[in-house]
């Protein structure tokens, strides 16, 4: 997938004759968004055009009211997984208040238009661009009949009563509640970092871990999770902590995930990206009166992670 980063619409050098387009922030890739997707890219193929998300670096919640919820997905992240559904082109928006400040029929002029020469524009039930959130669905329908496109409006997408949005998912996550986050997103709630060194003390007690750096993406709550880890090796099962270490009298202020890869010893996973799939809530974070009563409970969360990812299947959850 080709990457467009940009601050303005005048850098953008991306030009096609024809596109199949879609517009929004798409954090968490939920099984709404998904939708959207789908119906861009099954459009693009009829229509044999390219595919185009524009998306944005910040929420515009950041710009526009000075503060924004933690994304579900980092920028990489969600980039990585737009990618994934097989979107030939990201236009990547830096939100900032010079672009807050663009009216609605320059955006879809300029860029939609003049651009991206768009022919189909499939937008949520919830779309809107521009200066004051002006170029509404109704908005954008008229400039389609105006500049020649078609508007096509995704409905909400219920599952089991809920209403698949960010929030909801957002919500989910920090609450523990790992089973409702898995059906909103379509698949397990995850985490996209890097795996960093740490201070080995995981060794030194007979579980060797891995340190995950994570950058702005929504966070569990603290505890002990079954997990599978993607990398390099594959899909890994294993048992993944957040939290303070209060064992071993850490820096109660900074939080840290790690992640030990069951029944391997042999992994040098350190430098690469990987992705961790949360299955399972397994039980608080808690202080042990001694080191061996911390192997103690790691044993059993070992055990519970195993019985836990028994069949399971990361693209199933």
């Amino acid at each position: 997938m080709d990457r467009h980063h940009i601050r303005s619409l005048d850098e953008l050098r991306l030009s096609l004759p024809g596109s199949v387009v879609t517009v929004g922030v798409f954090d968490g890739l939920h099984l709404g968004h998904q939708t959207i997707l789908d119906r861009v890219l099954a459009s693009a193929r009829r229509r044999e055009l390219p595919s185009v998300c524009v998306t944005f670096s910040v929420h515009p919640k950041a710009v526009l009211l000075g503060e924004a919820p933690r994304q579900i997905l980092s920028v990489e992240h969600r980039l990585e997984r737009i990618e994934e559904a097989g979107l030939e082109h990201a236009v990547v928006i830096e939100f900032s208040p010079e672009f807050a400040a663009v009216e609605a029929e320059t955006f879809v002029e300029d860029l939609l238009v003049r651009r991206l020469g768009v022919r189909e524009l499939v937008i949520g039930h919830d779309t809107a661009v521009g200066r004051h959130r002006r170029g509404d669905a109704r908005f954008l329908a008229e400039a389609g009949l105006r500049y020649g496109f078609k508007v096509v409006s995704i409905g909400e997408v219920h599952v089991d009563g809920l209403l698949v949005s960010s929030t909801t998912v957002r919500r989910a996550i920090a609450a523990g509640e790992l089973v409702t986050a898995r059906r909103l997103l379509g698949r397990p709630a995850s985490l996209r970092g890097t795996i960093v060194h740490g201070d080995g003390r995981g060794a030194t007690i007979g579980f060797p871990t891995a340190n995950l750096e994570v950058v702005s993406e929504a966070f569990p709550p603290l505890g002990v999770y079954a997990v599978t880890l993607r990398c390099e090796q594959g899909d890994l099962p294993g048992v993944m902590n957040y939290g303070l270490r209060p064992t071993f009298a850490q820096d109660e202020t900074h939080a840290v995930f790690e992640i030990h890869v069951l029944d391997r010893r042999d992994l040098d996973l350190y430098g690469q990206r990987v992705e961790v799939f949360l299955h399972r809530f397994l039980r608080r974070e808690e202080r042990f009166a001694s080191s061996q009563a911390l192997v103690a409970q790691i044993d059993k969360d070992c055990e519970s992670a195993r019985e836990a990812l028994r069949g399971v299947s990361v693209a199933e959850g």
